[in-house]
């Protein structure tokens, strides 16, 4: 049988049984690509030479982890010792305690106050009595809003999509429910200076992976899906999407939710940024990102100068508190070229001085992606 209560658990943590390995690092890391100092001498906007003038617009992507390493839950032998590796990955969540990485996350945000941001891995978990009502022990996306509206930088969620979510027993007497979401929040404020939206979509991917257990009969089907809304900000509008593509079983899975999601964003009247955690390198030329590449998307990375083998977002440890990890770039912010112009990238949460206090937390097992783009001609 297909048990769509582990299922809630298991498809979001890309980070661990999904990780690969470290790669040489060749030099200092990259935090910037070269062209943002540039962007950031250039002001908020400049005429293309054409008459039209080309708005400025800040983007960014971050997966912000569920909080624990997930790989104990497949090699579970029984439904014994499934409830009681369930239990322990509560606990692990717990431990790397996203109340405290929410400040942090809203500290690198924050300074930086990009018009939209696109998350992954934005939790939700409930505990309650078994066969009772649960109570919702930590939602990530309204703690980070939190802090961010503490910082004088408020931020408002525009476009949703649950990837799964599904309950399960952690001991004989008690549940949880575990919800996995990817959101599109944009800054709030005065309607005068916010940044408008409409048109908020949302779906799942017909490709998804379905994994085996040890346990006989039982398997775990994983969905995932996209978010998309239009804004408008400083008069230009644009379409801004993000996804989680998938981590586990083969890449043939991963390649066809980016067909999927290429197909779904096509027909936009608006030029489309998209952002997202796509579990695909930029080498990785007949997998997700190539197929992106294909229909017709740039990478804000190399775009704006980045070194196309540095930049990396992906590849801290699960308990968060190892050293610096991070070894390859599967994060990105891709845009397309007609309306667009990507002229800055910076990669954040990645330095020592951004680990959360007092613990020292790394924000995230991934490191986030902040953007300027250029807005101008449309389409």
């Amino acid at each position: 049988m297909v048990l769509a209560a582990l299922v809630t658990a298991l498809g979001a943590g890309c980070g661990a049984p999904g990780r690969q390995g470290p790669e040489p690092d060749g030099g200092p890391r990259e935090h910037q690509a070269p062209g943002t100092e540039r962007a950031r001498e250039d002001g908020q906007a400049r005429d293309d030479g054409d008459g039209r003038r080309a708005r400025a617009v800040g983007v960014a992507t971050y997966n912000v982890y569920l909080g624990a390493d997930l790989k104990p839950l497949f090699d579970a032998g029984s439904q014994a010792e499934l409830v009681a590796r369930a239990d322990e990955v509560y606990a692990a969540m717990e431990a790397t305690d996203f109340r405290e990485r929410a400040a942090a996350l809203a500290e690198l945000l924050a300074a930086r106050a990009p018009d939209v941001v696109g998350l992954q891995e934005v939790a939700r978990w409930e505990r309650g009595p078994a066969g009772g009502e649960l109570t919702v022990r930590y939602d990530f996306l309204r703690l980070l809003l939190d802090e961010l509206a503490a910082r004088g930088t408020p931020y408002r969620a525009v476009a949703a999509n649950d990837n799964f979510t599904g309950r399960m027993p952690v001991s004989a007497a008690e549940e949880a429910r575990f919800t996995d979401r990817d959101v599109i929040v944009v800054r709030d404020g005065p309607p005068a200076s916010r940044p408008r939206t409409s048109r908020a979509a949302s779906a799942a991917y017909d490709a998804k992976v379905t994994l085996p257990s040890r346990i006989p009969g039982l398997s775990f089907e994983v969905p995932r899906g996209w978010s998309s809304v239009d804004v408008t900000v400083r008069g230009g509008t644009f379409r801004f999407a993000t996804t989680h593509l998938e981590a586990f079983g083969t890449p043939d899975v991963r390649a066809a939710q980016a067909r999927e999601l290429a197909a779904a964003l096509a027909g936009s009247p608006h030029p489309v940024v998209l952002t997202g955690d796509f579990n695909s390198r930029p080498t990785d030329t007949s997998g997700a990102y190539g197929i992106l590449a294909e229909a017709g998307y740039a990478d804000v990375w190399t775009a704006a100068g980045g070194d196309p083998e540095g930049g990396w977002t992906a590849g801290q440890s699960g308990s968060l508190l190892a050293g610096d990890e991070l070894s390859h770039r599967i994060d990105h912010v891709l845009y397309e070229p007609d309306g667009v112009r990507a002229v800055a990238a910076e990669v954040v949460g990645d330095r020592e001085a951004d680990r959360s206090a007092p613990t020292g937390f790394w924000p995230s097992d991934h490191a986030g992606v902040v953007a300027e783009l250029r807005l101008g001609g449309g389409r």
